[in-house]
């Protein structure tokens, strides 16, 4: 009876131990933008940091190329109008920015560009950065451990003298 409880337990680890390498797995290819996932390179990048209890964290939005052109040609359009002294102004719409996760900042100056993946889970774009590579290798490290200890488990757990 014993031994059996103990295969249970090495299957359970087993699974747990793939569940969190693909996690990993998943995390790593966020991180690097492979694996097919969209990709783009955001430029005009402005950051602002935010006090937390544990620190400061850095909100960063960007420009895609298209968003770039898309507000240029609002600019001029809106310039355009002003010289021409229409009265039918519309008020200015947003510039089109897009909130980046994760980006890597040095605490003084906004980096020029970042490179980001579209994230397969939500609508977020995570930067490619070493942070989240950094992360996505852990996972996979204690993945693999609990998978191995899993595989032990199985493998010793039908042995009566195993404990």
């Amino acid at each position: 009876m014993r031994w059996e409880r103990g295969r249970a337990v090495g299957a359970g680890l087993g699974a747990a131990g793939l569940a969190v390498v693909a996690l990993g797995t998943g995390v790593i290819a966020t991180g690097t933008g492979t694996l097919g996932l969209e990709t783009q390179t955001f430029r005009r990048i402005s950051c602002d940091s935010v006090s937390v209890k544990g620190g400061t964290v850095w909100h960063c939005r960007g420009e895609s190329a298209a968003q770039t052109a898309a507000n240029e040609a609002a600019r001029r359009r809106a310039e355009l109008d002003a010289l021409r002294g229409r009265d039918d102004l519309k008020p200015p719409q947003p510039l089109r920015r897009t909130e980046l996760m994760f980006v890597e900042h040095d605490g003084r100056h906004d980096p020029d560009h970042v490179t980001a993946s579209r994230s397969p889970v939500g609508d977020r774009w995570i930067a490619h950065s070493g942070g989240v590579v950094g992360t996505g290798v852990g996972g996979v490290a204690v993945g693999g451990g609990l998978l191995a200890w899993g595989a032990h488990r199985l493998r010793r757990g039908g042995a009566p003298d195993a404990y």
